[in-house]
């Protein structure tokens, strides 16, 4: 019976002294322990390094996807895939015909919503719902706590939607600014957070319904004095049924439109 045992010589004499040998062995490469990290990983660490240091800051866009191809050199399938790690760390929110938003600083904590929930009919009505249990509440806690300057912060924001008419996206920023200054006011730092998570109000309150003149904005415009007015007197189970009543109809009204 034949013995099996290790030869002492090395793999490379081995080799060399077997008749036929495949002589391209030393040609064979060798494994890099360090490969270079994919373009697109290379891209997400470029953009996090521009959000870090401000270059774009938190509640503004991305530039756009052709913009940031040109600048970084690559694809506009590698811009798409660093965007698309972005958004599931809760980086960047997109949302179609608006653009790639920056929500957070990395390492910043934010409430992380699906993006339906911004770019689609059923998920709008959805974040509506969900505005509901979070906003009623903190607008009946305003009216119980809110101070002299918080009330004249609300109240700025009140004049801002109503002389933002003629200009869609500012109603839209005032429009935001209005309900996270009522969450401010209820003295529970958690109703603030929450809706500042969500972004920036071009994410969740549709442009379109804000148009100049329209009688969205006009109603809409009304239910926020409504709001307003309740706090201002302090009644809270008022500011809770005027808050409750706006963001009913503001639902009825994207239906209807």
């Amino acid at each position: 019976m034949s013995r099996s045992h290790t030869d002492p010589r090395g793999s490379a004499e081995v080799a060399a002294s077997v008749p036929g040998a495949v002589a391209s062995m030393a040609l064979v490469p060798p494994i890099d322990p360090s490969p270079r990290p994919r373009r697109s990983q290379q891209l997400v660490a470029d953009l996090l390094e521009m959000i870090q240091q401000d270059v774009v800051r938190p509640g503004t866009r991305l530039p756009t996807e052709a913009e940031l191809s040109e600048r970084f050199g690559v694809s506009r399938t590698v811009v798409r895939e660093a965007i698309a790690q972005l958004r599931s760390d809760g980086i960047v929110r997109s949302s179609q015909g608006r653009g790639t938003f920056v929500l957070a600083a990395p390492g910043e904590r934010r409430l992380a919503l699906a993006e339906a929930d911004v770019t689609d009919l059923p998920g709008t009505l959805a974040l509506l719902e969900f505005r509901v249990a979070v906003e009623v509440e903190a607008a009946a806690l305003a009216a119980r706590r809110r101070t002299g300057p918080q009330l004249g912060a609300i109240e700025r924001a009140l004049h801002s939607f109503g002389a933002a008419g003629d200009a869609p996206g500012a109603a839209v920023d005032a429009d935001f600014a209005f309900h996270l200054r009522v969450a401010r006011a209820s003295g529970n730092p958690h109703f603030a957070a929450i809706l500042d998570s969500l972004g920036t109000g071009a994410l969740v309150i549709p442009k379109e319904r804000l148009r100049s003149g329209s009688d969205a904005h006009r109603h809409a415009l009304e239910e926020h004095t409504a709001v307003h007015a309740a706090i201002a007197a302090g009644d809270p189970l008022a500011a809770s049924a005027a808050m409750r009543t706006h963001l009913a109809n503001s639902a009825s009204r994207l239906l209807a439109g």
